[in-house]
């Protein structure tokens, strides 16, 4: 599965994110999905939001695994962008 920055700048194929706090952004972005050795792939303005962004990919990654292995459920695609706000 590939996953696909905000800007559009980055994709990566490894599933290693963790959620980092910024304590001085300029556009209110308070929570960012990093991915380990990647960079950013997205920000959100609360830990929520981030969480349930981490969540998404988790969900799409299983429902494309499933799908590898013949038992489809969900929105089965090979590719997840990061949504805005």
């Amino acid at each position: 599965m590939i996953i696909v920055s905000q800007d559009k700048s980055k994709i990566t194929q490894r599933l290693e994110f963790y959620i980092q706090q910024n304590f001085s952004t300029d556009e209110g972005l308070q929570y960012e999905i990093r991915s380990v050795g990647g960079g950013s792939f997205g920000g959100y303005k609360t830990e929520e939001r981030a969480k349930e962004v981490t969540q998404e990919i988790i969900d799409r990654y299983a429902n494309w695994e499933n799908l590898k292995m013949g038992q489809p459920e969900g929105i089965c695609s090979p590719k997840y962008e990061m949504p805005e706000e």
